[in-house]
């Protein structure tokens, strides 16, 4: 709720305009029964043409101003909840950016997509609801107490005890539906995750023929999110004849009590209508609100969910007073100084005490098998996790006294798994350099072996890019990956089984040609493959998250054996000796 208060705060100025068009409307709409009490007592029952006119009149020009004044309040309101839905929006992008990846997979891919886009959307639906129906119903309620006071004190009960009974329902109602609404956004929760993964896996379950496990899946989580709702509409369903029963008693006790009051001459007969009118939209104020409140619950839950997601403090944060930058001319470029680590949870270190350096102008690679904590290294020197113990440098400063983006725009990254946007293809290149020329992009996508396949497309650089990359095939996936890598010129190129998916043809050309583009930097290639390493400077072998050997190619064959162990399993006797 906070966060939206804060909103609400900064559009004051908006807001103050809506609270005061629903002042006027409320005062215009009740002027309409003061004015039909006048014209039939003063004029129908004096029989008085003139005064019936005048007052007539007098309500046709009570009935504009509210008609106007609400369509002006209507369209302040609607803009007011595209706002808040804009900055909620905006404030959780923003706070996406700067989560670690600890902290963003505490909540689940699908679970940030609902939060953004659902809950943010039931939240401007109150809103603006809320604005229109909510709002004015207290200042109905008062004016229409007030004015029905004016007419006849005696009567004024009726009103009041039909209000009283109201609030005390919608309160039961409300606490009950509190627990239920939270459950339900947690249903789409799952109910997005599972769509997700049905829609982006389609090809693994029809390869599997597994369509009617999935069909099972889905059945669940969709019947599980309708039981929830059926529940709470359920609770809302006792409410609405609990009302109009109030609402139809409340009638007949103003006709009654007000007819014995006519008939010993303390009120008029317009006064009995005025009183019946007054009362009749007190409740119908409260009835449009009611469905309002009724939304509450969710709309609280769907702020909860959102406050908890901007709440949240980053595992991994600046201190922009205290950063310090790196040295460019230290040739020492990365430097693991007994690095150990550990994900949140796990009994054993992923990582421990790794110790190598990458220097300037030569090639280190690391290989090792699954789980051995390759991408690991790769997430630390980004700083995507923090170090357990140990520490980590950037030309002589440690990452942890740089700010994230002076660690970043250091560094040239391609990802073991290969993501592209939804765009074109210069458009995902572009993210490596947002002001690379158009010569730039072509050359960096010919040094990664690209520029062949994309030329022969259509449109060319400006081709289509799927979500996900899915019109492309893996192999090319990584060499726009890679190319994306090489707009981006940096001091660092960190390539994390980047070839996996090329052939081998490809590999030792796109290899060759790196060699040449990206002399001067240091690189850190993480691989399975041997032939993919086997030319670098330096080799870290990991075993389990430690470093079984160190070294050049030849010098490994020799002293290490899990080395050894992996160039039998890639490498024919025959192709390890000649190597």
């Amino acid at each position: 709720m906070k966060y939206l208060i804060q909103f609400l705060k900064e559009k004051k100025g908006m807001l103050f305009l809506i609270i005061l068009a629903t002042v006027i409307q409320s005062f215009s709409m009740l002027a309409v029964p003061y004015f039909a009490a006048k014209i039939i007592d003063d004029g129908i029952i004096k029989k008085d043409l003139l005064a019936i006119v005048a007052l007539g009149l007098q309500m046709l020009a009570a009935v504009g101003v509210s008609a106007l004044i609400s369509l002006w309040a209507s369209y302040l309101c609607a803009d007011l909840a595209a706002l808040s839905g804009k900055y909620l929006r905006d404030r959780i992008f923003d706070k996406t950016q700067i989560l670690s990846i600890r902290d963003f997979n505490r909540f689940s891919t699908a679970s940030m997509i609902t939060r953004a886009t659902s809950d943010i959307t039931v939240i401007q639906q109150t809103v603006i609801m809320f604005t229109q129906m909510v709002l004015p119903a207290p200042i109905i309620a008062v004016t229409a107490i007030i004015m029905t006071i004016a007419v006849s004190p005696s009567l004024v009960a009726i009103p009041v005890i039909a209000m009283a009974i109201f609030m005390i329902a919608l309160y039961f109602i409300f606490r009950k539906a509190s627990p239920i609404s939270q459950t339900i956004q947690k249903r789409l929760d799952t109910i997005n995750r599972i769509m997700g993964e049905s829609i982006t896996g389609v090809r693994v379950i029809r390869a599997f023929d597994n369509s009617e496990y999935e069909r099972k899946r889905t059945d669940d989580a969709f019947l599980n999110y309708a039981d929830n709702v059926i529940h709470l509409n359920k609770t809302f369903a006792v409410f609405s004849p609990l009302i109009w029963t109030v609402v139809g008693i409340s009638m007949v006790a103003v006709l009654w009590f007000g007819s014995f009051l006519v008939l010993n001459g303390e009120i008029q007969i317009g006064g009995i209508t005025a009183v019946s009118e007054y009362t009749i939209l007190l409740l119908i104020a409260l009835i449009m609100s009611s469905m309002v409140m009724v939304m509450l619950p969710k709309m609280k839950a769907c702020l909860d969910r959102t406050e908890e997601v901007l709440d949240t403090i980053p595992e991994i944060a600046d201190d922009n007073e205290q950063a310090v930058s790196g040295n460019p001319n230290n040739p020492e470029k990365i430097v693991f100084d007994q690095v150990s680590f550990s994900y949140r949870g796990a009994e054993e270190s992923v990582l421990a005490d790794i110790s190598f350096t990458c220097e300037q102008g030569k090639t280190t690679a690391i290989i090792g098998g699954t789980g051995s904590g390759k991408s690991t290294i790769a997430s630390l020197m980004l700083r995507l996790y923090d170090v357990g113990s140990g520490r980590i440098t950037l030309e002589g400063t440690d990452i942890r006294r740089m700010t994230q983006h002076q660690l970043r725009e250091r560094i040239s990254y391609v990802p073991q798994k290969a993501i592209l946007f939804g765009g074109t293809i210069a458009a995902n290149l572009h993210m490596g350099n947002s002001e690379a020329t158009a010569a730039e992009l072509e050359y960096a996508a010919k040094t990664a072996q690209a520029d062949a396949f994309i030329t022969e497309l259509e449109d060319g650089y400006e081709s289509t890019v799927a979500q996900g990359g899915t019109n492309f095939s893996g192999g090319q996936k990584q060499r726009l990956c890679i190319a994306r890598a090489l707009v981006k010129k940096a001091p660092v190129y960190i390539f994390d089984d980047s070839f996996s998916a090329l052939d081998f043809k490809t590999d030792a050309v796109l290899r060759k040609a790196l060699k040449k583009e990206i002399a001067d930097a240091a690189v850190v290639i993480i691989a399975q493959r041997i032939s993919t390493i086997m030319d670098a400077d330096q080799i870290i072998v990991l075993d389990s998250g430690r470093m079984a050997g160190i070294g050049k190619h030849g010098d490994l064959l020799k002293t290490c054996a899990v080395y050894q162990e992996i160039v039998a399993s890639q490498l024919t006797e025959k192709e390890a000796d000649s190597l």
